[in-house]
C-alpha cells in the first residue's frame, strides 16, 4: 500500500529494525534480506525519513570496517539499494515536464558522505580502520555504485600524504589500486583516478619508507601486466626444450615418408584369405 509522503514515522524503530536486518544478513539469506531492507528503505523514503537512509549508509560503512570479509557483500547491497531508491524517485517525483525534483538526496551522495565521513576520521586518528574503509571504496567502484568523481579528492588526499612520508597512506593507497585492479574493467578506474602517474610521482620521493616504495612499486607492475620472455636467448629455449632433436627428428620422418607415387604396402586380414579360399573351391567345382 502506497504511504503519503508526509506520513508520520518512528524513525528510531525503523532504523532498529534495519539494524536487525542487517544483523541476519549473508551469503545463503542474501536475497530475501536485501528485499526486506529495501522495502523499509523505500517506506522511509517515500516518507520523507531521510535520517533513517542516513543511518543505514553509516552503518553499511562501519560494519564494511568492522567485517571486512564481507566487504563485497555490503558493496552489492549497496548496489542493490541504491537500484531500488533511483527507481523510486523516478516512479515518484518526476513532474509532468519530465524534471526532477531535487528535494531528496540520493543514496549515493548519502553513501559518499559517510564514506568521506569515516575516511576524515580515520586520516585524523591515523587509524588501522583506513585500509578496510579503501577496500569497500574500492568495491563499491567496481559495482558502479560509486562515481569515479566522488572518489577523485579521497584518493588525491591519501597520494598528498603518501609524498609527504606517511606511510600509511601509501599502505592504504595499496590496498585500494589492489583491490579495483580484481577486476577486468578495475585497471580502466585506475586510469581515471590517475593511479599510475600519481604512484610514480610518489616513488621519485626520497623520504617515503621502504615498505611503502615496495607495495608501491608492486602497483605499478598491476598497469604493465605484459608476458615477459624469461630466456635469455632463442638458443637456451631450444636446448632447455630440446627443441633442435624435436625438428631433426619430425626431418627425419619427412623424409622417410612415402611420397604421391609410392604405394602402401597391402595388408590381407585372415577373413579375406578365408574368402580368397572359398572362391577357389567353387572355381574348381
Amino acid at each position: 500500500m502506497w504511504n503519503s509522503w508526509s506520513s508520520q514515522h518512528d524513525s528510531r524503530l525503523e532504523q532498529r529494525r534495519i539494524c536487525g536486518l542487517l544483523n541476519k544478513l549473508n551469503v545463503t539469506n542474501f536475497d530475501s534480506v536485501a528485499t526486506n531492507l529495501i522495502e523499509h528503505l523505500t517506506n522511509c523514503r517515500r516518507r520523507g525519513g531521510v535520517e533513517t537512509i542516513e543511518a543505514f549508509a553509516d552503518s553499511i560503512a562501519l560494519r564494511a570496517i568492522e567485517d571486512a570479509q564481507r566487504s563485497s557483500l555490503y558493496a552489492y547491497l549497496c548496489r542493490r539499494v541504491d537500484g531500488e531508491l533511483e527507481m523510486e524517485d523516478r516512479r515518484w517525483t518526476w513532474l509532468n515536464d519530465g524534471t526532477r525534483q531535487s528535494s531528496h538526496p540520493s543514496f549515493t551522495s548519502i553513501l559518499v558522505d559517510a564514506c568521506e565521513s569515516r575516511f576524515t576520521q580515520a586520516l585524523d586518528e591515523r587509524a588501522a580502520c583506513l585500509f578496510p574503509l579503501v577496500e569497500f571504496i574500492g568495491d563499491l567502484l567496481l559495482d558502479g555504485v560509486l562515481p569515479i568523481a566522488d572518489v577523485q579528492d579521497l584518493v588525491d588526499q591519501l597520494f598528498t600524504l603518501a609524498e609527504q612520508g606517511q606511510e600509511g597512506s601509501a599502505i592504504a593507497l595499496s590496498r585500494l589500486c589492489r583491490r579495483v585492479a580484481r577486476e577486468q574493467e578495475g585497471i580502466y578506474i585506475l586510469e581515471q583516478l590517475g593511479a599510475s602517474g600519481s604512484i610514480e610521482r610518489v616513488l621519485e620521493e626520497d623520504i617515503i619508507t621502504p615498505k611503502a616504495r615496495y607495495l608501491l612499486m608492486a602497483v605499478i607492475d598491476l598497469f604493465h601486466q605484459e608476458l615477459v620472455d624469461v630466456f635469455d636467448s632463442t638458443g637456451l629455449r631450444n636446448e632447455i626444450y630440446n627443441l633442435d632433436d624435436d625438428e631433426q627428428e619430425v626431418s627425419s620422418e619427412l623424409d622417410l615418408a612415402p611420397t604421391d607415387g609410392d604405394s602402401l604396402p597391402s595388408k590381407t586380414t585372415t577373413y579375406e584369405s578365408e574368402d580368397q579360399a572359398e572362391v577357389s573351391k567353387l572355381d574348381a567345382e
